[in-house]
């Protein structure tokens, strides 16, 4: 992972998306670890009106990091039943 371009996306707590399409966050997936969410980042491919988006949290167990694609616009990008989660908690 290139430190300067996607170490914002951990520096903040932010929480994780908790209903479909919250702040058109359409894709997130869910770590146990800072160094699994980094290893992922890489593989996030985006499109055109989508951008990668991020945060630290924490939950019964402990932290987790979290990664994520935002759309420019929900209604365009389409099917709200899509939108996706992962965990690797």
């Amino acid at each position: 992972m290139n430190e300067s371009t996607h170490d914002h996306l951990f520096l903040d707590e932010r929480p994780l998306p908790a209903v479909r399409g919250e702040g058109n966050i359409v894709q997130w997936h869910v770590f146990r670890s800072r160094e699994e969410a980094e290893r992922f980042v890489p593989a996030v491919r985006l499109g055109p009106g989508q951008q990668l988006v991020g945060g630290r949290s924490s939950d019964s167990i402990g932290p987790l990091w979290w990664v994520g694609v935002r759309v420019d616009d929900l209604e365009r990008w389409g099917n709200r039943l899509a939108i996706n989660k992962h965990s690797g908690a």
